[in-house]
């Protein structure tokens, strides 16, 4: 098989600012660390690891935002909203749920009627 590149942007693949990547890395670990710091460098490694997956999932999801339509996005909301139903229709029984189920019934078709 033979080893050839292929250009990101050839095939449709987003292109990334790995510079702000590693900036936002970074200042994930100084706001996770600024207080203590990792035992020893194995530990210190491990922990900004996880700090640049969080900032390539940051980055990843940006763009997937990007792409989304207006029908998507409605969508989201919605499912976002029916959730929030949810929550409120799990409530003990000696709370009052009228007026904020209401509310999210209301903002459901007004997201149903936009989209």
């Amino acid at each position: 098989m033979p080893c050839t590149a292929i250009p990101a942007p050839a095939e449709g693949m987003p292109k990334y600012d790995r510079a702000a990547i590693m900036a936002h890395a970074w200042k994930i670990y100084r706001r996770d660390w600024a207080n203590a710091r990792p035992a020893d460098d194995q530990a210190r490694r491990k922990s900004f690891s996880r700090c640049l997956k969080s900032a390539w999932m940051t980055a990843k999801w940006k763009v997937a935002e990007a792409l989304k339509t207006i029908q998507q996005r409605a969508a989201d909301r919605v499912h976002e909203l029916t959730t929030e139903l949810m929550r409120v229709d799990g409530r003990p029984w000696l709370m009052r749920t009228s007026a904020d189920r209401t509310d999210i019934l209301n903002q459901i078709a007004i997201v149903k009627r936009s989209a």
